[in-house]
């Protein structure tokens, strides 16, 4: 073999050497912007979701609190409602007593 055919196949050889670093070194600096991409999206996923959770919380609270005050106003009315009876069943009971005292005094 020649000095020359010797020394393109060095050379070849060289060039391939540095095509495979190259090629390591491009595929190790994708594989890491890969990571920092999934990284990324991960970190928005889990905002949006943290987001999207509080939302919820925040309308199920509105709710919570929407059928507290409707179950606190039905409660109201209805304590009233006996209140009113019960005065008004109390005035009666009154006269029903002082009549019979009436009735016994003459």
């Amino acid at each position: 073999m020649s000095k020359e055919t010797m020394n393109r196949i060095r050379e070849t050889e060289a060039e391939a050497d540095r095509l495979i670093a190259e090629a390591e070194a491009r595929a190790a600096e994708l594989r890491s912007e890969a990571e920092s991409a999934g990284r990324e999206l991960c970190r928005r996923a889990e905002e949006e979701a943290a987001s999207v959770q509080a939302a919820a919380l925040e309308g199920a609270r509105a709710e919570a609190e929407r059928l507290t005050a409707a179950a606190q106003k039905a409660a109201q009315n209805e304590a009233e409602a006996i209140a009113r009876a019960a005065s008004e069943r109390e005035t009666a009971a009154k006269n029903i007593v002082i009549g019979g005292v009436e009735a016994k005094c003459r």
